[in-house]
């Protein structure tokens, strides 16, 4: 999304959330930095959603994927060309 980021993420026994959403945004900063970008843009803080063990992970991911068609941007999530990562095809 042009105005914000969602990522879907898995426990980590080596990294808590805090410590990985920061060194998520200091990577992503000097990424962009060294493009030519210049200033901050990030927010200081973030907003987050635990799924609880009962809760289905599926449409968790759908709503992330489909942020895009929802704006308008694309007609399918496939289309959009910064949709990441996928582990799984839904």
């Amino acid at each position: 999304m042009p105005d914000h980021v969602h990522i879907v993420l898995g426990p980590s026994e080596t990294c808590d959330i805090i410590t990985f959403v920061g060194q998520f945004k200091n990577l992503a900063q000097r990424a962009a930095w060294s493009q030519g970008v210049r200033g901050a843009f990030w927010q200081k803080r973030f907003w987050d959603h635990f799924l609880r063990v009962e809760e289905d992970l599926q449409p968790e991911v759908e709503y992330v994927l489909n942020n895009p068609v929802r704006r308008k941007m694309v007609e399918n999530w496939k289309e959009y060309p910064f949709c990441g990562s996928l582990e799984f095809d839904l």
